[in-house]
């Protein structure tokens, strides 16, 4: 794949790779918690309702692109797990900043 919108937007249609999907969605949730750094008393299904939309937010076009731009290849003296952790950090920071404008 040439960059991370690809593999992205590849994993959206193949059903076989649904548990990758899950994690995705099961993380934006996480960093949507993490967005707010006080407890603002949301009902269960206004947070399903943020951590949704959030979701939406970081599989569109101008983030997967951002992103992309953002994370490029894993670096030749970085681990799988660092390179994950970098990508989660960047999108979190990307997220943040889209939310909070």
């Amino acid at each position: 794949m040439p960059n991370f919108k690809d593999f992205v937007n590849s994993v959206k249609d193949n059903p076989k790779l649904l548990e990758l999907r899950s994690s995705t969605t099961e993380l934006a949730t996480k960093i949507s918690g993490s967005l707010i750094s006080a407890p603002i008393g949301l009902s269960n299904s206004e947070s399903e309702k943020f951590g949704s939309e959030v979701t939406k937010l970081a599989h569109s076009d101008e983030v997967l692109n951002e992103l992309s731009k953002e994370i490029g290849k894993p670096k030749e003296v970085e681990t799988e797990d660092e390179f994950v952790e970098r990508a989660k950090s960047s999108l979190a920071n990307i997220l943040r900043n889209k939310l909070l404008k």
